[in-house]
């Protein structure tokens, strides 16, 4: 099966999305397909038997199109700016010029959402079905776990230095003013990987998976405090890693904390300060709870299960098809 994936920017590897449609082209191939990563201009110009769109990039075709919903729009606008001073006109033609490109993105596609809160939002907004919930899928053997001592004096750090590492690029919706101020309370420093800087955090630019894995060995912690997020990468990878992840309770999160439930000490209301505070507190005594949400994720974020739900996902629409 020849199948195109249309991604926002074919020639990045970096943002989410973009790394979601090169993972997915890997997997594709190894289930005996052949894709191709493009853009949407080039839609027209190849031939396939499935094309595969994401977000707000999509293209009608004369062929079967699975389209993936990484968040919605309508929530991403009106959750994740609340902390911009943008104003309200503003924001409201912002958020009907976005929505309406997704809905339009879904209609006459098999759709597909990287987490049950995404569904849920689609259908809520949209009024669109979303046919299979399939979360992102991570590379288990690049992030494995490992040796935070191992970590820590190849990258020359202390062995008794309190780190929190914040994923990610500096934007509003990512909190990071949260991680500054609960990393200070808590006495961690913060670093930071990703574009931008973050008063009161060192900057460790955007690096590349071998270095980021390092630096998520060596930290004590990852913090991600968002106000809104589908189904992160950044925290699935640190997870995967063994170490401790401390998040919003927004997207995928949810699916984890249902999973482990004592994990739900790790988390936080969205935007919640002291409770996030609290839960950096509480870390030094849910070993437990961090083991058992690494087991969940390397099972179940594994590039195998992606490859698996993906897989019957691709048989649905060949079915739906052939009218079967």
């Amino acid at each position: 099966m020849r199948v195109v994936i249309v991604s926002p920017d074919p020639t990045s590897n970096s943002g989410g999305v973009e790394r979601f449609c090169h993972t997915l082209s890997d997997v594709v191939d190894g289930l005996g397909g052949v894709a191709t990563v493009i853009g949407a201009a080039d839609v027209g110009k190849l031939s396939y038997d499935l094309a595969i769109t994401n977000g707000m990039v999509s293209r009608r075709t004369g062929t079967p199109r699975i389209h993936v919903y990484h968040g919605c729009w309508v929530d991403h606008v009106r959750l994740g700016t609340r902390t911009n001073d943008y104003s309200l006109p503003w924001k409201t033609q912002f958020l009907v010029k976005g929505a309406a490109k997704e809905v339009w993105a879904g209609v006459d596609a098999y759709r597909v959402a990287v987490s049950e809160p995404t569904a849920a939002e689609v259908a809520r907004w949209y009024r669109l079905r979303v046919h299979r919930v399939i979360p992102n899928g991570i590379d288990t053997t690049m992030f494995d776990t490992g040796d935070r001592g191992v970590a820590r004096e190849r990258l020359r750090i202390g062995a008794s230095e309190r780190l929190a590492l914040f994923i990610g690029r500096a934007e509003a919706r990512k909190r990071p003013d949260i991680a500054v101020a609960a990393a200070s309370r808590a006495g961690y420093r913060l670093l930071t990987a990703g574009s931008g800087r973050v008063d009161g955090a060192t900057s460790l630019g955007v690096l590349a998976p071998t270095e980021l894995r390092t630096w998520i060995r060596a930290a004590d912690c990852v913090l991600a405090p968002s106000d809104y997020e589908a189904c992160s990468l950044g925290i699935l990878e640190a997870i995967a890693s063994g170490t401790p992840v401390l998040a919003s309770r927004v997207g995928y999160v949810h699916t984890l904390v249902r999973a482990v439930p004592s994990y739900r000490d790790l988390t936080a209301s969205p935007g919640d300060l002291d409770e996030f505070t609290r839960a950096l507190t509480l870390l030094p005594s849910r070993h437990q709870a961090v083991a058992e949400v690494t087991a969940f994720v390397r099972a179940e974020n594994s590039l195998a299960r992606f490859a698996h739900h993906w897989s019957a996902a691709i048989a649905d629409v060949t079915r739906r098809r052939a009218g079967g």
